[in-house]
This record gives structure tokens, C-alpha cells and sequence, in this order.
């Protein structure tokens, strides 16, 4: 049995390290779209945290048995490919070593994949999935108190990501869980969809929806033919309701996203990304690498600040941040590392929790064709973590039983 099972919230090393994180996205939202705290005090509270986060972050990645070899060649190649990109974009300076520790996307993708180690043995990890439903609370609460944290594209992408989408992993679980885990999941999950539709943000839907998806196939293909037939007619009934209050929904909701499904953002900006990668297609051009695209300082009309920049380090977009970095190689090193995870999760487990994993990672390699940018971020490391419980044999083969059990004794069930 877990050695942390007695530990209260306050002192439970997954919680605190959760908690740090999310925290850690808000803090850097308050300076940086309100100004209410100034740059020394956030790089103070970025450093504290951390310290403070690999300090608990050691007490729970302690499984170091890779029992799949696959994975445990194709991972020592694509860590020592993270290393190579290290040495290549190696920071000489004090203030760039500063900028990328400050930064979420270019050290630490390369770090963050050492969550495959995280504690599998006792009952860590299912103190872990515990947290998500505890920062479904505050973002309810929030919600409800401020709407204005989801209805403005300058604080819902943090605030949403940093507290609501890791309720998508919930859900993709609920054959476990208790009603009232269940329902928190669900309605978060619908208020983040609700708040990414009124916002046009659509990498947001695409990624939430497709855990509402996803959560919905394993919740039906759990249920048996008799309470799937007595579903059937809510089913219709819902589809009618919604197909004939169509005309009835304020126009005012869906304006902006109908304005940006043919709104071109992004072809100036590849235009340059590609001329300037011309001849780094292969094996990029470092962890530092940038590209000649300048902007001017801009605020937008939904409050987001950006700032003048000539050579950008971030493309907005998972895959090509990847070559920007490592070229072809990167990629496709990234890609033999996780979709077969996937794979295993999905098709060759015994257990609903592995095949939700399954199910995130495969999420994930769609949603990096849109946005899903590598960076410290939660549902990054959920994914991480997901990779490596689908390489573990001895997890995906845990029956549906053994991991209630452990559902239960965290106090979800």
C-alpha cells in the first residue's frame, strides 16, 4: 500500500505539486494581462516554485523498470536527441539562462518527458488523478463568482487548461468514479467547450471535445445492451431539443467563431517559418533556434497583449515547434515514442485507466497538428505520464477490479 495514503492535502506531495503548477499559470496570467504584480516578484515566485516543485516532484517519480524495449530504446534515443538540442541552443548568458527557465516552451518540453517514471507501484498515482477532480472545485467556484475568467480570451486559456482539462481524464474514467466526481468532470468539461466556442478558440474545442467524445464512447461501450437501449430515446430527445432550438440560441454566442472559421491567421507567419527553415528541415535548429518574423506591439480586441518581436522562438503549433527545434528527426522521434503508447493503451489493455491514456495521448498527437504546443503545463505531463503507464505490461494488464480498488481507497468511488 502507498506510503502517502494517510497524508493530509496540505502535506501530500502530488497535490502540492499539482497545485504549484497551476498556480504557477495563473500567477504569470495576473502579471502579465492585469500588471498587478511587478517582473521581481514574479521571478521570485517562478524560482520558489521551482524549487519547491522538484523537491516534491522527487517523491513521486521514484519507478525506473522499463519493462517494454521498445521504449526503452526509442526513449534513450529521443532523450539523447534532447540533450543534443540542449548543447546546440546552450545558454551563455545569465539572462538566457533566465529567459529559458521563465519560458514554458523551449527547456522544458525536454524535461518533462521524465514523468514516465512516475510512482505506478502503490497508491501515488491514483492520488494524483485525485488532484484533478480537486481542481475541478476552485474553477467551478470561480467560474460562478467571475465569469469573466471564461469569457475573455485573456484569461480562459490559462485558467481553463490550468484547472478544467485534467476533469477530461476524469471523465474518461467514470466507470470508476462516484456521481458527484462524475458530474464535476462532465460540467467542467462543458463549461471550457461553452467558453472555448464563445472565445473562437479552436484548437480549445477541438481538444476538449474530444475528450467529451472519447469519454462518452468508453462510458456507452461500458454500459450493457439493456441500459444502452433504454438510453436510446434521451439520446433522440436530446438531438431534437438541440437540433430545434437552433434558430432560438442568441447570435451574439456563435459570432465570433463563425468569424473565425475562415479567418486566416497564420499564412504570413508560415510563409516565413518555412523560408527561414529551409535548410535546417532535418535536424532543426536547436533548442534556441528562431525565425525572421517580425510583428509589431499589438493588444487584440479580446484583451490579449502581444509584444514587438523580430526573430520569434514559437510557431503556435506542436509539430512545427518541433522541427523549429529538432527538424524531421525530432519529429519523427516524438511520434515513435508516443503513438505506439497510444496503441498499447487502446488495444492491448485490461483496464479502462490504461485505455483513457491510450485515449490522451492519441488526443494529443491530433490537437499538435492545430495548436498543442509542448510546454509546462499539466495536461503535457498528463500525457507523459500516460505514455508511460501504456509502455507498463504489468499496469495495462491490472483488471477493471484491482483498479477500482485503488479508486476507492483514494476516496473517489
Amino acid at each position: 500500500m502507498s506510503t502517502i495514503k494517510q497524508v493530509p492535502i496540505h502535506k501530500n506531495p502530488v497535490y502540492i505539486f499539482n497545485f504549484l503548477l497551476a498556480l504557477y499559470s495563473v500567477i504569470e496570467l495576473v502579471k502579465f494581462q492585469f500588471g498587478i504584480i511587478n517582473d521581481q516578484l514574479l521571478y521570485l515566485f517562478q524560482f520558489a516554485t521551482y524549487a519547491v516543485g522538484f523537491f516534491f516532484l522527487k517523491k513521486i517519480i521514484n519507478d525506473y523498470h522499463i519493462e517494454n524495449k521498445y521504449f526503452k530504446f526509442i526513449f534513450f534515443a529521443f532523450m539523447i536527441y534532447q540533450l543534443i538540442l540542449f548543447a546546440r541552443g546552450f545558454p551563455n548568458s545569465y539572462q538566457k539562462i533566465k529567459y529559458f527557465l521563465q519560458t514554458d516552451f523551449i527547456f522544458w518540453p525536454s524535461v518533462i518527458p521524465i514523468v514516465i517514471f512516475f510512482n505506478k507501484k502503490d497508491l501515488t498515482l491514483f492520488y494524483f488523478i485525485k488532484s484533478f477532480y480537486v481542481l475541478c472545485i476552485p474553477f467551478l467556484l470561480f467560474s460562478i463568482i467571475d465569469p469573466f475568467l471564461i469569457t475573455q480570451r485573456a484569461t480562459a486559456e490559462t485558467f481553463i487548461f490550468s484547472f478544467a482539462f485534467t476533469a477530461g481524464f476524469l471523465f474518461l474514467n467514470a466507470k470508476y468514479l462516484s456521481a458527484k466526481v462524475k458530474w464535476a468532470a462532465l460540467i467542467s468539461l462543458l463549461i471550457g467547450v461553452l467558453s472555448f466556442t464563445y472565445l473562437a478558440r479552436r484548437s480549445g474545442i477541438g481538444s476538449l471535445a474530444g475528450l467529451l467524445m472519447f469519454g462518452f464512447y468508453f462510458t456507452l461501450r461500458n454500459l450493457s445492451a439493456s441500459k444502452f437501449i433504454k438510453l436510446i430515446p434521451l439520446f433522440v430527445a436530446f438531438i431534437l431539443i438541440a437540433f430545434l432550438g437552433t434558430d432560438k440560441l442568441p447570435n451574439s454566442f456563435f459570432i465570433k467563431i463563425n468569424e473565425r472559421l475562415t479567418e486566416d491567421t497564420r499564412s504570413d507567419v508560415f510563409y516565413n517559418y518555412f523560408k527561414g527553415m529551409e535548410k535546417d528541415m532535418n535536424f532543426g535548429k536547436g533548442m534556441a533556434g528562431v525565425y525572421y518574423s517580425p510583428i509589431e506591439e499589438m493588444e487584440t480586441d479580446d484583451g490579449v497583449i502581444y509584444g514587438a518581436v523580430i526573430n520569434r522562438d514559437v510557431i503556435e503549433n506542436g509539430y512545427l515547434q518541433l522541427l523549429l527545434n529538432g527538424g524531421y528527426v525530432n519529429i519523427a522521434l516524438f511520434v515513435l515514442t508516443l503513438l505506439p503508447a497510444a496503441v498499447l493503451g487502446i488495444f492491448k489493455s485490461s483496464n479502462q485507466l490504461s485505455r483513457a491514456c491510450g485515449a490522451v495521448i492519441i488526443l494529443w498527437l491530433i490537437d499538435m497538428s492545430v495548436y498543442g504546443m509542448p510546454r509546462l503545463v499539466l495536461q503535457y505531463i498528463l500525457v507523459w505520464m500516460a505514455v508511460g503507464i501504456c509502455y507498463s505490461s504489468s499496469f495495462r494488464n491490472k483488471t477493471d477490479d484491482e483498479i477500482y480498488e485503488q479508486f476507492e481507497a483514494v476516496g473517489l468511488t
